[in-house]
């Protein structure tokens, strides 16, 4: 009888193949990959190699990656905690955990600004009163709620303290954004980020600033510029363009190479990151006996641009649009109704019924299996889940209380802002030579 090798043989035998070894480490998710680091200075040394990181992110990210998590802002807590919605659960209701992402940065209240793929653009910043904003001459055309995270005002020479980041927070990298010159850091509005593994291993950040045009008839005048990590460099010359008055210039959404924002009652604008030109992005119909039009999502699931824009007086149905391929206009991707989530969770029929601003839509998420996509809504402190296709619903988690500084009003938990997170290996900053 051949007698079989013992578990420890074949072990070894996988460990001295480095190509077997590569194909199984290539598996493996990224959180527990990062704790084999310490199994040996070899695996160290193939965990951390640039090429290797790009082929796993390629491998758990293509055709398009589904978050593990919403991360939820802090709402300016003294602490760089957030709180996370899991969203690869049970069917048990799982607490919320709160995680120290950004600890390691030593900045005060760190404020995650957008998510794109694995990486988050961040900025430290504080809590400005509305007084103070709309002092600022553009406030108007981009308003705020009553208080807001205005960065501009403190970025000098020397920044104050105050700094923008770009985050990896499975492997906790972050690189430091600075800004191209004086003229955009006291002109600055905001800050966009670009990235897709799938069409490069490295990540763009868009500046957006006021422009020498001021406010025209038309509408403000904006410049923006581009920085690529690649060549660690920002564009020698901003894009100027008019923006619409009512451009949510605050909330880019990255799609498909682009970065798209919303307007209320007129045609909007997208950016193509690559070729550097402004785009008319065409915006739904409005009814004219609509008393206010109210945008209550607009974000990217999966390489899908989706808008939800509710009817006044109508909570509980709602349709989810998607922008055609051609950016001809909208179409309607599902027709939701709530009613089932009420008849499984009686307990919040008041809230969908009486309540002013009951709830707000958090997430879209498509699947690779259509049965599975899900809209994800926050109701009076609980997150739930809504399946698009057979109309169950779960409850994901309760959120904790959010507290606001001294001095400043409650933050209501149905204006959190989500985030989607996933798990990645990508590198951040300038290639290596």
């Amino acid at each position: 009888m051949k007698r079989v090798a013992g578990t420890g043989a074949v072990a070894e035998a996988v460990a001295g193949n480095v190509d077997i070894l590569m194909e199984i480490l290539l598996r493996v998710p990224a959180k527990p990959l990062l704790k084999f680091k310490c199994v040996s200075k070899h695996w160290l040394t193939l965990i951390s190699d640039p090429q290797f990181c790009r082929s796993h992110t390629l491998r758990h990210h293509i055709p398009h990656a589904v978050p593990s998590a919403l991360l939820l802002n802090n709402n300016y807590r003294p602490s760089p905690h957030f709180q996370i919605v899991p969203l690869r659960t049970s069917n048990s209701c799982s607490p919320v955990v709160r995680i120290p992402y950004f600890d390691y940065l030593n900045v005060p209240r760190v404020t995650i600004l957008q998510s794109c793929n694995g990486l988050l653009l961040c900025s430290s910043g504080f809590l400005m009163p509305l007084e103070e904003h709309m002092s600022v001459p553009w406030a108007s055309y981009f308003p705020f709620p009553t208080s807001a995270d205005y960065c501009a005002s403190v970025v000098t020479d020397d920044d104050c303290g105050f700094r923008y980041f770009v985050c990896n927070p499975t492997t906790k990298q972050f690189a430091v954004v600075a800004l191209p010159d004086l003229e955009v850091r006291n002109n600055l509005i905001t800050l966009n980020l670009a990235f897709d593994p799938s069409r490069s291993p490295h990540y763009k950040v868009i500046s957006i600033s006021s422009g020498i045009s001021g406010v025209t008839d038309d509408g403000p005048s904006l410049e923006i510029r581009v920085y690529a990590s690649e060549t660690d460099s920002w564009s020698e010359r901003g894009v100027c363009f008019i923006a619409p008055f009512s451009l949510a210039i605050h909330a880019g959404v990255y799609c498909n190479g682009a970065i798209h924002w919303s307007s209320q009652g007129e045609d909007s604008v997208y950016f193509e990151v690559d070729s550097q030109c402004v785009k008319a992005l065409p915006m739904p119909p409005v009814s004219d006996d609509w008393e206010y039009w109210n945008l209550a999502y607009f974000g990217e699931s999966r390489g899908h641009l989706h808008m939800i824009v509710m009817e006044p007086h109508q909570r509980v149905v709602f349709d989810i649009l998607e922008i055609n391929e051609d950016y001809s206009g909208w179409s309607v991707r599902y027709h939701v109704d709530l009613a089932p989530m009420q008849n499984s969770f009686p307990e919040l029929i008041w809230y969908f019924k009486k309540k002013n601003e009951s709830f707000s839509i958090l997430c879209v998420l498509r699947q690779p299996k259509e049965e599975d996509s899900l809209v994800v809504l926050l109701v009076d402190g609980r997150v739930m889940s809504f399946n698009l296709v057979n109309h169950t619903s779960r409850q994901l988690c309760d959120l904790e209380l959010c507290v606001m500084p001294d001095g400043c009003a409650p933050f209501p938990h149905e204006r959190s802002e989500a985030f989607q997170y996933f798990e990645s290996l990508s590198i951040l900053g300038p290639p290596t030579a």
